[in-house]
């Protein structure tokens, strides 16, 4: 048997009683401690931060929807303090950071959608800014320098807005730019313009190819040597490896042209 003295009064208790009343009585005071300490930190709701991270995006030309928990609360961490990073180069995958706090990481899910045509703007606009949105363009730039010879995929590009002077042949969409390939270096930021892009081409100069001549439901194909290149619908000459003439044709498919006429 123990006994207790609480102010005047005396207790008595068996030692397992006494020792249960300890370890509860410790308890609540270790949660006390804990729910004081996370009081004092600066915390973040989920709703809070995914609306942070899709009005990051949105700026940058990205549509997002981060897989986060609207109700979890997060502690550590003043939303001024946080970094929003993309990992392994796709904003697929998005990472938090804190500036204060080295041990405040998270990593999150993130459908993306790259906006295309024109950015959100806000139903009230001043008339300053109607002014300003008709003198610039929103279009495609590199995300990061490029050599000659790259063959452009989506995570190269971003949206971004631009002087419209200088946006002219530049791209608003984003399908006509994928695949195609560099014909010369350039650097971050740059507006990509069809100037800086090889042409798809179907046929290529000196290759061998079909030539198709059709009359009335009669066709036939040869083989020919293209004399230069060329896309789909370009009029090239090619020539006829057995008569050895030339004739020009328009570009069909991938190395065929259809006669257009004959040139002796």
């Amino acid at each position: 048997m123990k006994l207790l003295m609480v102010g005047t009064k005396t207790y008595t208790f068996t030692e397992v009683e006494l020792s249960l009343k300890l370890a509860i009585s410790i308890s609540c005071l270790l949660f006390c401690a804990t729910c004081k300490s996370m009081a004092s930190q600066p915390y973040i709701s989920g709703s809070h931060l995914s609306t942070i991270i899709v009005a990051h995006l949105n700026d940058i030309g990205v549509r997002s929807t981060p897989a986060i928990n609207q109700d979890r609360v997060f502690y550590g961490c003043a939303k001024e303090d946080i970094i929003i990073e993309k990992r392994a180069l796709s904003w697929k995958t998005i990472k938090l950071t804190c500036k204060k706090n080295d041990k405040w990481t998270f990593t999150f899910r993130n459908k993306v959608e790259i906006a295309q045509n024109k950015l959100q703007f806000s139903v009230k606009k001043s008339l300053s800014d109607r002014d300003s949105s008709t003198k610039t363009r929103t279009v495609f730039v590199l995300a990061e320098a490029k050599s000659k010879g790259y063959k452009i995929k989506e995570s190269d590009l971003i949206l971004s807005t631009e002087n419209r002077l200088l946006t002219k042949n530049a791209f608003e969409e984003i399908k006509p730019i994928l695949g195609k390939v560099l014909k010369r270096s350039l650097k971050k930021g740059t507006i990509l313009k069809n100037s800086h892009l090889q042409p798809a081409w179907l046929v290529y100069k000196n290759q061998r190819i079909t030539i198709e001549n059709s009359i009335g439901e009669i066709r036939v194909t040869m083989e020919g040597i293209a004399l230069k290149n060329g896309a789909m619908g370009d009029r090239i000459l090619a020539q006829n490896v057995s008569s050895k003439k030339n004739v020009e044709g328009f570009v069909i498919g991938d190395k065929k042209i259809t006669v257009f006429r004959k040139i002796y």
